[in-house]
């Protein structure tokens, strides 16, 4: 099991300011105009195509920031209360978790393989590791917010868990599957 850990990030208005003031790459100039931070580019402003560790968690191996195991909440909430899977449509994104220097409470991706739009509202410390670490890494919801059969969940998360294409901050009108990934008690995923 890894550990959701909940990241308190204050924005100030200050932050969000030389947010909005910096300038931004467009998808064919990321690779030559994106600014360097450490050992990774800084997160992305406009729509692009990432290579990141992609995995998933789900209601019993998300914890509520404080060691507690089971549980729906979030760190970032944005649309939703609580993670959810939702219909994983533009407007209607599944909640994902992420390291909010990666990419910022709100960020819209959307993951070409299970053709579905995900929304930044969690906080992940796996996720966290590897970012400090030069490595994007998302971490998907799939499931109900209520306990499931454990290996069934361990299963579907590893089933989804590859190293692969995102797009950040996509376009919206991209294919959708409203498919569920993780529904009573079964894996439902469908890779594209």
């Amino acid at each position: 099991m890894r550990s959701h850990l909940k990241l308190s990030v204050a924005v100030t208005a200050a932050t969000l300011a030389m947010t909005l003031a910096a300038p931004v790459a467009s998808a064919d100039t990321a690779s030559t105009d994106s600014q360097r931070s450490g050992n990774h580019e800084k997160r992305p402003l406009d729509s692009q195509n990432i290579n990141v560790h992609v995995t998933a968690f789900g209601y019993n191996d998300n914890d509520d920031g404080n060691g507690n195991y089971g549980t729906a909440q979030i760190a970032y909430p944005q649309i939703h209360n609580e993670a959810t899977e939702d219909l994983g449509t533009y407007d209607h994104p599944a909640t994902f978790a992420t390291d909010p220097g990666e990419f910022a409470p709100g960020t819209r991706i959307y993951v070409p393989y299970l053709q579905k739009y995900f929304i930044m509202e969690d906080g992940c410390a796996a996720c966290s590791s590897d970012w400090h670490n030069g490595v994007y890494h998302v971490d998907l919801w799939m499931g109900p917010a209520g306990m499931q059969p454990e290996s069934a969940l361990g299963d579907c998360e590893g089933s989804v868990t590859q190293d692969s294409g995102i797009i950040a901050n996509p376009d919206p009108g991209l294919p959708v599957d409203t498919t569920p990934m993780f529904s009573h008690g079964q894996c439902t995923v469908v890779h594209h």
